[in-house]
């Protein structure tokens, strides 16, 4: 069964590089921080709330975190769905024909792991993992990020893309509608205290429609919720870090989006919701 978002994998050239924004300028707390040999990487846990952020950094070449890096840069990488039996999930996935990597679990940074292929999802490379048995849920409190609030994955067909996600992980729609101040329709399909947001471009013009154009289904943006956005742009704007002004409100969310180039190739979107 999935519990939650577990966290959203950032492949970097450097994990200390990468820290001087994730831990320094965003202000999360670091959970883990260790070489999996097995993989050729050292992986970063940063907990966001209840979720997580992933830093991965390739320490030997010829790895498949290795030559991601080498052919896309840095920049989204996976996404983790905690599950209390990585086993019985992978053997369903098997059952319903989806491709795998992992036909069994193995060891990783967040407990016992398994991976589905790419394909089984439309361009996302999907983890299950179980955390080990006692460890405590990372849990980031009373910094200026509240929350992991969202994965946006853009899809070339909303109601295909909708199936699918539900069929493979057995989520529940919320809404779907458009949002024309963003260029996009989306479907929500929460889990736990966080969700995936489908989109789709409204039109050909705009960023959703040239990252479709570009770089096919995938990833593409993480959205942070935060306790004051202002002063979050604000302190973040101080410290150099490139932003955009704030949209939306008026009885909605407000949002802010931080420079890929600041974020190590992530489109991060903060977004403060009202808590009235």
């Amino acid at each position: 069964m999935l519990k939650k978002i577990h966290h959203v994998a950032v492949v970097v050239h450097s994990a200390d590089a990468a820290l001087g924004f994730y831990r320094d300028q965003l202000g999360l707390p670091v959970t883990k921080d260790a070489v999996i040999e097995d993989q050729g990487v050292r992986g970063v846990l940063l907990a966001a709330g209840a979720g997580e952020i992933e830093l991965i950094e390739p320490v030997r070449a010829g790895t498949g975190v290795a030559r991601f890096l080498e052919s896309r840069g840095e920049g989204l990488h996976h996404l983790c769905f905690e599950s209390d039996d990585v086993a019985a999930e992978l053997a369903a996935a098997k059952a319903r024909g989806l491709p795998l990597i992992d036909e069994a679990p193995r060891p990783g940074l967040a407990g016992m792991i398994g991976f589905l292929h790419p394909r089984a999802t439309r361009g996302v490379l999907v983890e299950y993992a179980t955390p080990p048995a006692g460890e405590p849920a990372p849990h980031a409190d009373g910094g200026m990020v509240r929350n992991l609030d969202h994965v946006a994955v853009v899809v070339g067909d909303l109601e295909a893309g909708v199936r699918t996600w539900q069929e493979n992980f057995g989520l529940a729609l919320e809404r779907m509608g458009e949002v024309p101040a963003l260029g996009i329709r989306q479907a929500i399909l929460p889990l736990g205290g966080a969700f995936i947001e489908l989109i789709t471009p409204l039109g050909a013009e705009g960023p959703v429609a040239a990252f479709l154009k570009d770089r096919g289904e995938g990833m593409y943006l993480v959205s942070l919720e935060v306790r004051d956005l202002d002063r979050m742009l604000a302190a973040l704007r101080e410290r150099g870090v490139r932003t955009g002004d704030p949209v939306g409100g008026t009885g909605g969310p407000r949002l802010g989006f931080i420079s890929p180039r600041a974020a190590h190739g992530v489109q991060v979107q903060l977004i403060e919701r009202s808590r009235a």
